[in-house]
């Protein structure tokens, strides 16, 4: 229970009161959630952030005629005397339903107009209403909950790092464009005309600036910016808990990401997260963000149909990115008809998949799909590969480009989880996924794209391969890299960072930047690297994802109090807006004022 200060203008608020505050005089405030007119007998269900109380005018000396001009959403203040519900009106599974307030005053505080929707009506409103009037939709239960579960968490998370020592340091937000892969948004300034401000994607250089600035263990609750498209787990403007510490090793990294999950998720002492290489996890589950509440793990069959009489896919075995992935559904984790199988076919297409090839083990027998293909030898080749075994369906997902022949597996079985209830919606199953590759590697244009951001720092036995020429070798380089995983959401991610020049050099050169475009966008961070830079590392987990785990809900726009769209507008304030004449005639730019 928080602390009272003198001074309000309530005694209790309305999920207080018990049985042991019968006798007490009290005087509450709230919205007025019911009005129920009996006749001789009268109730308001008074409401506020932490319940409902139940007020009852039989002691009531006023005009009671006044409360028919009370509406719904009204303000009101209530002061009465606390006394015991009739046995017959008693409701236990109310917090306060064994206990009434006998108002021997009521004020109206302020009248509510007609309001769109009600906030606890059995209705639910569209989410366009409820996003047009986001302060009605916040007072539910549900999301003040959930806004209050937020504080408590950044509570948690600050309090993690404090024990461990780190400080708190607050970083720009206006500032310059910084490499996290996405848009920036700009801000224009008006003391320095045709110039802009960047909104910060992360604070990656500052805080690494702060480590070759002695401040050893640097921490921040930060906003971040990124003009992209959006998703369910997206906004264009989010929050992170920003780590970064100097003289660290991998493991000390990993030991810090358990820390952090262990109090934020109130896991056990002995908790520890499962390690998996990018290499095992793609491998098992086509995506380095699985959810393993479940099994149904995916197997790499593509030498089993190099030479198969089934040309679709002994042509894509033969293809020098190709890859055939199989999964097994055992009989005991569901059965799937005819038209469910092929229905996966629209599961995969949004992945650039063209369909899943299937067939299905009987007794020993192999039926209906591509049945005619799979030979004893082969089904014992496949069975071989599976834990588990016996009856079943085989289903495939087969391309010329690997990346896609992951990301439709990875989509059939998050499907699968979904439609045959595989998954353990009770549990958190964390893993740290390292060992990320450093590089994407364009094979068309024969071009590297840092896989995290340019100061990623290659892992030390792939040094030799990081100096040289063949990208199309490169791409093979280690990085000490790493993310926090939890129920198929990617809750945080880091590495060890470059701390020597001609490292940090060697990335830019590879990324394609002349030495030019380097000084141009990193002269700063370059020259601050010749002046003794300590081994550092950091990791940066999303506030919004983890609160999204927290309170169980797969939306993002219901764990921020003032989300924006799909789209990136706000409806309840109409934003974006244009600017005003004068605001772009003090500016400078022409383009505003078209």
């Amino acid at each position: 229970m928080a602390k009272n200060l003198p001074g309000s203008m309530r005694t209790h608020h309305c999920g207080e009161l018990r049985e042991s505050d019968i006798g007490k005089t009290v005087t509450l405030c709230g919205w007025m959630n019911k009005y129920r007119n009996l006749g001789a007998l009268h109730f308001i269900d008074l409401r506020d952030k932490y319940g409902i109380t139940q007020l009852g005018f039989e002691s009531f000396k006023g005009d009671i005629n006044e409360l028919r001009k009370f509406s719904l959403e009204s303000v009101l203040l209530a002061k009465g005397k606390v006394v015991a519900r009739p046995d017959a009106a008693k409701n236990a599974k109310m917090a306060t339903g064994l206990v009434e307030v006998q108002v021997e005053e009521i004020r109206l505080l302020s009248l509510a107009e007609e309001v769109p929707f009600l906030p606890h009506g059995a209705v639910p409103a569209t989410e366009d209403l409820r996003l047009r009037y986001r302060y009605l939709d916040l007072r539910s239960q549900k999301l003040q909950d959930i806004l209050t579960l937020r504080s408590e968490t950044t509570k948690k998370a600050r309090m993690a790092l404090y024990e461990l020592g780190f400080n708190e340091v607050e970083t720009p937000i206006l500032y310059k464009t910084t490499p996290e892969g996405a848009r920036d948004y700009i801000v224009p300034s008006r003391v320095h005309p045709g110039k802009v401000y960047a909104l910060p994607q992360s604070p990656q250089t500052l805080k690494q600036l702060l480590m070759i600035a002695n401040t050893d263990k640097y921490f921040q609750i930060c906003r971040c910016f990124r003009d992209e498209d959006l998703r369910a787990d997206r906004q264009p403007e989010f929050t992170q808990i920003d780590i970064e510490v100097s003289f660290p090793t991998l493991e000390y990294m990993k030991n810090l990401a358990t820390h952090m999950m262990r109090n934020i998720f109130n896991m056990p002492e002995n908790f520890e997260m499962k390690g998996i290489t990018y290499d095992e996890v793609m491998r098992d589950y086509g995506s380095d963000k699985p959810d393993v509440r479940f099994a149904l793990k995916q197997m790499v069959v593509t030498e089993l149909f190099k030479g198969s009489a089934f040309t679709t896919f002994s042509e894509v075995a033969s293809a020098k990115y190709g890859m055939v992935k199989a999964m097994f559904v055992p009989v005991s984790m569901g059965v799937l008809a005819r038209k469910d199988i092929d229905a996966l076919t629209e599961v995969v297409k949004p992945y650039g998949g063209k369909g899943v090839a299937w067939f299905k083990v009987e007794n020993g027998a192999v039926s209906g799909g591509i049945s005619k293909f799979i030979d004893a030898n082969m089904l014992n080749a496949l069975s071989e590969k599976s834990v588990e075994k016996g009856d079943g369906l085989w289903l495939f997902c087969a391309d010329k480009n690997e990346n896609i022949a992951h990301d439709c597996a990875d989509a059939v079985r998050r499907h699968l989880g979904k439609t045959l209830n595989l998954i353990k919606t009770d549990e958190y199953a964390f893993l740290w996924v390292y060992d990320f590759p450093l590089f994407d590697y364009d094979a068309e244009t024969n071009s590297l794209h840092a896989k995290h951001h340019p100061f990623t720092r290659p892992k030390d036995e792939d040094m030799e391969l990081y100096y040289s020429n063949d990208k199309s070798l490169i791409k093979n380089v280690k990085a000490y890299a790493y993310d926090i995983v939890c129920n198929g959401y990617e809750l945080g991610g880091g590495s060890m960072r470059i701390f020597d020049n001609k490292q940090q050099s060697r990335m830019f050169e590879l990324l394609g930047f002349t030495p030019e475009d380097a000084q141009h966008q990193f002269g700063f961070f370059i020259e601050a690297l010749k002046y003794g830079t300590p081994p550092h590392a950091g990791m940066a987990f999303g506030m919004d994802r983890l609160i999204m785990q927290l309170a169980r809900t797969d939306s993002i726009r219901d764990v921020i109090a003032f989300p924006k769209t799909a789209s990136a507008t706000d409806l309840m304030a109409s934003s974006p807006s244009k600017p005003n004449p004068a605001q772009t005639k003090e500016l400078g730019f022409k383009w505003l004022e078209e």
